[in-house]
């Protein structure tokens, strides 16, 4: 699935407040784009403060997401790297520079992306070469190079 991924599901650079604003930010294209709704937004917000920072997965990268039925209308992805990194409450991984925002529309449809990405993700020269990219283009560029390896 990782090869469906195009420039505009990237964004590079962002600038967010606070770890909520990260996830408004990196959600923003996919709302723009109607493959969610703002309610999922609220819902991947909701969660955290709830159980707490939980989709930090490690390597300084954040799995942002929520159950299907809290508003996704599409399966959809969206990755946005951190300038300056963000702190979200992970005493281990903190803090992230890395936001993949996944919109699953039910159990199954997004496990191939999942198992994709932990492929790449599990190797930390990996996660530095992604968030050091300069564009949208180089992300993307490396990102398929290391879906390859």
């Amino acid at each position: 699935m990782l090869e469906k991924i195009s420039e505009e599901n990237i964004s590079i650079g962002v600038h967010a407040a606070d770890w909520e604003d990260a996830i408004r930010k990196s959600a923003q294209y996919l709302l723009e784009t109607k493959k969610i709704e703002n309610s999922y937004i609220d819902a991947m917000i909701e969660t955290v403060h709830k159980i707490g920072p939980y989709i930090v997965l490690g390597n300084h990268v954040a799995l942002a997401h929520a159950r299907p039925e809290c508003g996704v209308n599409q399966l959809s992805v969206h990755f946005t790297t951190l300038n300056p990194p963000v702190p979200f409450g992970s005493e281990k991984f903190d803090p992230v520079s890395l936001v993949i925002t996944l919109a699953a529309v039910d159990a199954d449809s997004h496990l191939e992306l999942i198992s994709e990405l932990a492929n790449v993700l599990m190797d930390e020269e990996n996660v530095d070469k992604l968030v050091e990219s300069k564009n949208a283009s180089e992300f993307l560029r490396l990102l398929n190079e290391m879906k390859e390896e």
